[in-house]
């Protein structure tokens, strides 16, 4: 019978957690997620899965999988530290006359910059944070 009443409480408190919010945008308290876990593992004791804790729960199997195994989300990773793909093609060098190879450095999002030295776009890169 408590474990009934606990599982009720659990409901109310992550239909108060999820409301007004995106999905997944805040993460369970440790406290709630050690009751999933507990709820969960009996489930399983009495024939269950965790799927099915997971739908009395109101939480996701893959969530609920994830903190079995003592995980919660990873840490976002800061715009600047994230890697970001560059792609380097070969094009005849422009007549500019110097003599410098000049390039064009074009983002994911679709800006261009041409005509800059490798040097200075190595030096934009970097002031970008790319």
């Amino acid at each position: 019978m408590e474990l009934e009443k606990e599982l009720e409480q659990f409901r109310q408190e992550a239909q108060r957690l999820k409301a007004g919010r995106r999905s997944g945008s805040l993460p369970f308290p440790e406290a709630l997620r050690a009751f999933a876990v507990r709820y969960a593992e009996h489930t399983v004791e009495a024939g269950g899965t965790v799927t099915d804790a997971g739908k009395k729960l109101g939480v996701s199997g893959p969530t609920l999988y994830e903190w079995r195994k003592g995980r919660s989300r990873p840490e976002p990773v800061e715009k600047s530290a994230a890697l970001v793909p560059v792609r380097v093609s070969a094009r005849p060098a422009a007549a500019s006359g110097t003599g410098v190879r000049q390039v064009a450095l074009v983002s994911p999002s679709g800006w261009r910059v041409e005509g800059l030295s490798v040097e200075s776009a190595a030096q934009l890169l970097g002031k970008l944070g790319c």
